[in-house]
């Protein structure tokens, strides 16, 4: 992991969510695990982050979930490791918990651990998962690094997931302007994103490692 901090990448990222989240008057949360506090310590570091940041939790063990993140003890038995649904499930019980316009999770394996508590032993070291839960819709993607350094790991997990979240924001300023461009009688249908997603299906993201893929609000 580079010694510079917050890296340029990461800054450039938030400068841009934070351009929009004040634009729009939206605020965001985080939920955070194998990032280990990076997400925040990002965020934050961009001067004006109280104007749009709510905070966020840390559920590094399962049993902190107990107390942060609305699971019972029957969800930690029947746990078997990152994935998606579990990233969603992060992003939407913050998202009530706090009361964000948007939250974002991760969830994933930076290194390896004979403590793992997982029986999903066949997931591979340097995969993400994350969730975005929305005013309007919920969006989860992974994204594999291709390592197995942790502080590369976790660097990066922080980077894809501060993209993957800029990312929506864009989608959603792009279809606002776009509205308020054509009038309010426009047909909804006719309205497409610029990378022409569709909510029901799986689609690359620009990252050849990154697979996403969008799901209702509960």
């Amino acid at each position: 992991m580079t010694a510079e901090f917050p890296p340029s990448e990461a800054t450039r990222v938030v400068q841009r969510i934070s351009e929009i989240l004040v634009s729009r008057n939206e605020t965001i949360a985080v939920s955070e695990a194998a990032c280990g506090g990076l997400l925040s310590s990002y965020l934050v570091s961009v001067p004006g982050a109280s104007q749009w940041f709510h905070g966020g939790t840390m559920v590094y063990s399962l049993k902190s979930r107990l107390k942060l993140s609305g699971w019972s003890e029957q969800d930690i038995h029947d746990y078997t490791g990152p994935s998606v649904d579990v990233a969603l499930r992060l992003a939407r019980n913050l998202k009530f918990e706090l009361g964000a316009s948007y939250t974002l999770s991760e969830t994933g394996y930076a290194s390896r651990s004979p403590n793992l508590t997982s029986s999903n032993r066949e997931q591979n070291v340097g995969v993400v998962c994350y969730g975005v839960s929305g005013p309007h819709e919920d969006i989860s993607a992974t994204h594999d690094t291709g390592s197995e350094d942790r502080c590369y790991n976790m660097q990066q997990f922080a980077i894809h997931g501060l993209k993957f979240l800029l990312e929506q924001l864009e989608k959603t300023h792009a279809e606002r302007q776009t509205k308020e461009e054509v009038g309010p009688a426009t047909d909804q249908k006719s309205l497409v994103s610029p990378s022409g997603a569709q909510p029901t299906k799986q689609k690359e993201t620009d990252e050849p490692k990154t697979k996403k893929k969008r799901s209702n609000q509960p």
